[in-house]
């Protein structure tokens, strides 16, 4: 005897089951997915291939994929602000050497220094640099440095271990932040950077830098064409 089938039902439960499949990849989503390692995983697997040796010859060092995986490193550890708001702590000292301010361009110049690649600071004499600005100076006097304009007009993209620096407030304030690109993404204007001194602590976030209105440019210490 055949088995009659209620069409409206049959729809229902169809649709029921699509709305809690996607409810569920969503709660997964936030649950249990980790932008940041993935792109550990994508790194490694970047490192991994560069290292290995190719006729004998030894690899030529990428100094951005050493920035990226210090600052992974860094992320991973939970840095954070104690007590909340001065702009220290036990491993935030290590970047800012005491200097207690906001400490997203001293986070930057670590990173740089520990990956072998270091900036000069002309004022201290040192490889930690303070202001943003003076970030994205140095990278252009010395290394590498693409502007907002340049890179809307020839389609630019960051490299892994590249620096963006931004503006915030008033741009005549000297005020900016500087992040370090950690993953390259699918979506155009995207990336995965790692800062310090985001909500007081070394952060991941996967961020439209290119539609942010305050976008400098992005560069690296080498001097190498994009």
């Amino acid at each position: 005897m055949p088995i009659k089938i209620n069409q409206k039902k049959l729809a229902y439960a169809t649709l029921f089951g699509a709305v809690l499949s996607f409810f569920g990849y969503v709660g997964y989503m936030d649950l249990f997915y980790d932008p940041a390692a993935s792109a550990t995983t994508r790194l490694q697997t970047k490192i991994a291939a560069q290292e290995k040796p190719a006729d004998s010859i030894k690899p030529k060092v990428d100094y951005g994929l050493k920035r990226a995986e210090v600052a992974l490193a860094e992320y991973r550890k939970n840095i954070v602000e104690s007590p909340k708001g001065c702009n220290c702590g036990p491993e935030i000292d290590k970047y800012t050497e005491g200097y207690h301010a906001q400490w997203c361009t001293m986070f930057a110049s670590w990173v740089a220094n520990e990956a072998g690649s270091p900036l000069y600071n002309e004022k201290t004499k040192s490889w930690r640099l303070i202001n943003s600005r003076d970030f994205a100076a140095n990278l252009e006097k010395n290394g590498t440095w693409y502007t907002r304009e340049e890179v809307l007009e020839k389609g630019l993209q960051p490299k892994i271990g590249d620096f963006v620096v931004f503006w915030r407030g008033n741009f005549e304030d000297n005020l900016g932040h500087v992040d370090v690109v950690v993953d390259l993404s699918d979506k155009p204007g995207f990336a995965g950077l790692v800062g310090g001194n985001l909500e007081g602590r070394v952060k991941y976030r996967d961020f439209p830098y290119l539609q942010y209105y305050g976008f400098l440019g992005f560069g690296r210490p080498e001097k190498e064409s994009n």
